[in-house]
């Protein structure tokens, strides 16, 4: 005790007490974004640390004798970023994001008339900000102040021993991938990155418009006029774990309408690309390896191959343009000769909280782009699917399993709180995520339908961009984003008009004959352009489950933090698992060709 009262620290304090004050206040006006994301939407002690990072890095220049009070008036600019990225606290719940920069980057006068009323706080909240900062900056702060021995002790500790701890615990690639997480969740570092990766999408946007006049895209001759009509569908799936769907086995009976449905082929063992929609979807449509976004921005995708073979290309979603969960997949919409995005940008409120339609609402737009009569058309479908909250995504009367709304959003929220969960409400969130799955079997039985009614040489392609942890799962209960089975695991469903089968036998014999082998959802780009007799240089027919001579690659999926797993290597049992499937009976085959009804229902 001694040693304390007579400490040096003690004395600095006590002669700069109301100095050291006042750079505390002041340095966190600035750091106010950090500390208000640590209690939004509910307190977290692990989000607290940006709040203690941000507030070093502003003061590290100080460690190398920068005097303290010049130091802030360097950072006063940051000052006015301040009160609109609380906003974006208070409607994202989030700091601002690439794809809300983009989005306003790209919004018109009209479109920023809804964010009148956040205008005028922030512009409010800016002038008081700034004046309080000035005040006690220029008023409370002595010129002359420096970082003592003490001082910079205490902020190069805040800034080194967190990545010291990721060093021992998980070696340096464990340690570099956590700094990157820090800083990027890191108020300002954060906004300015984002702000660069908003204008680099945006040029990536304007230059997808004209890859596909530039593509060197061949067609097998069989392909070109085999039928006056031709209506192809890709289906994306959110967050649609296989091991729900009673088409897989699942003890409750969610997909009862595709289980009835002649001409489907339901693939057994197909893995994701990566466990997060903004990465997943790229690799999914086009031939870019998984985790390797940006560069996916810049390659030909399913949609830019068909649209140089002559087909019409739509982009139907339910998701919002550049909204929470649509993000970089919104960019290949911009090859689609028609794009429509039912969730919008922002609400009337100008909220950009999540609030997309049903997925049921995107039927009257195909059923009415099916009733043109094009001749060669492809429609992709982004649907909301089994993304939380789950009961927003059906509508209540349709529910088949009891979910209370309000008590499944409680639960989520303790879930997410870390907070014990009783088993029954546990049960209610697997309801509710049960039902989900339940709204994907009408959607898909209804699209079939439409395409039944265009008499049409077409084929309908159905695949979740990565799976969701049930009540089922040790950890991460209703989460993705973890490198597990049920997330990893996901169902692909493909249905065969009868003209497409009688005039492909070879394509639907190679499919069938692939239904039980392991492979990725990076072959869907391959599968697809197969499927329509199309080639071009990124195309490999060895990677098609259409060709009779499908050599998938090994599995690899992307974890959040950009880390690179092979599935088969961390999970060997399920892999071996799955090559014990029985093999669907051969009558299936003749099934597809005919369009006739099965005799007897069979569970794959």
């Amino acid at each position: 005790m001694d040693f304390i009262k007579s400490s040096p620290l003690r004395h600095a304090l006590l002669r700069n007490g109301h100095a050291w004050f006042s750079v505390f206040l002041a340095v966190n006006l600035i750091n106010l974004p950090n500390f208000i994301a640590a209690l939004v939407p509910v307190f977290s002690w692990a989000i607290l640390k940006f709040w203690l990072l941000g507030l070093a890095l502003i003061l590290l220049p100080c460690v190398f004798g920068v005097r303290v009070r010049r130091m802030l008036w360097l950072a006063s600019p940051l000052i006015l970023l301040v009160p609109a990225t609380l906003l974006s606290l208070y409607a994202l719940l989030s700091l601002p994001s690439t794809f809300l920069l983009l989005a306003l980057i790209e919004s018109n006068q009209a479109e920023l008339a809804v964010f009148q009323a956040y205008i005028i706080y922030a512009v409010a909240g800016t002038l008081l900000l700034a004046a309080c900062y000035v005040w006690t900056v220029h008023k409370r702060v002595p010129a002359d102040l420096r970082l003592g021995p003490w001082g910079r002790t205490v902020v190069l500790a805040a800034l080194l021993l967190p990545p010291a701890g990721d060093l021992l615990q998980g070696g340096p690639s464990a340690c570099m991938a956590q700094l990157r997480v820090s800083f990027m969740n890191t108020f300002p570092y954060s906004t300015f990155r984002c702000a660069h990766e908003a204008f680099d999408i945006r040029s990536r946007v304007h230059d997808r418009k004209d890859l596909a006049e530039h593509l060197p895209i061949a067609q097998e001759p069989g392909f070109l006029d085999e039928s006056p009509r031709q209506v192809h569908m890709l289906v994306i799936g959110e967050s649609a774990t296989k091991s729900c769907f009673g088409l897989y086995g699942y003890d409750r009976p969610t997909t009862p309408l595709l289980e009835k449905t002649p001409g489907l082929l339901s693939f057994r063992d197909v893995s994701c690309t990566a466990t997060m929609t903004l990465m997943a979807v790229p690799a999914i449509l086009t031939a870019t390896p998984p985790g390797q976004v940006l560069e996916a921005t810049r390659q030909a995708s399913i949609l830019s191959a068909y649209k140089r073979a002559g087909f019409r290309i739509y982009w139907l979603s339910a998701q919002k343009k550049h909204g929470t969960f649509d993000t970089l997949t919104s960019i290949f919409s911009a090859e689609a000769d028609e794009a429509v995005f039912l969730g919008g940008k922002f609400d009337a409120a100008g909220k950009g909280a999540y609030r997309a339609a049903h997925d049921a609402d995107l039927l009257p737009l195909v059923h009415d782009i099916l009733h043109r009569n094009e001749s060669k058309v492809l429609l992709v479908l982004h649907t909301i699917g089994s993304h939380g909250p789950y009961p927003a995504r059906y509508p209540p009367e349709s529910a088949r399993f009891p979910a209370d709304g309000k008590a499944v959003m409680n639960t989520m929220l303790r879930l997410l709180s870390g907070l014990e969960t009783a088993p029954e409400d546990l049960q209610l969130v697997q309801n509710a995520y049960d039902n989900t799955i339940c709204a994907t079997d009408v959607l898909l039985d209804a699209l079939i339908g439409e395409l039944k009614q265009t008499q049409a040489s077409s084929w309908l392609c159905y695949l979740s961009d990565h799976g969701e942890n049930t009540s089922k799962s040790i950890f991460g209960k209703f989460m993705h984003g973890t490198v597990t089975p049920q997330v990893v695991e996901i169902p692909m469903l493909m249905w065969l008009s009868p003209s497409y089968a009688q005039a492909h036998p070879e394509r639907v014999s190679s499919l069938e004959a692939n239904r039980n082998t392991p492979f990725s959802a990076s072959c869907t780009f391959h599968t697809l352009l197969d499927m329509g007799g199309l080639s071009c240089p990124d195309f490999k027919k060895e990677w098609s489950a259409a060709s009779a001579h499908f050599t998938p690659g090994a599995r690899i999926v992307c974890s959040t933090r950009g880390v690179i797993v092979d599935y088969d290597k961390q999970f060997p049992a399920r892999r071996e698992a799955a090559r014990a499937l029985p093999q669907q009976p051969a009558a299936a085959t003749l099934q597809i060709a005919t369009g006739g009804q099965p005799a007897a229902q069979t569970r794959p």
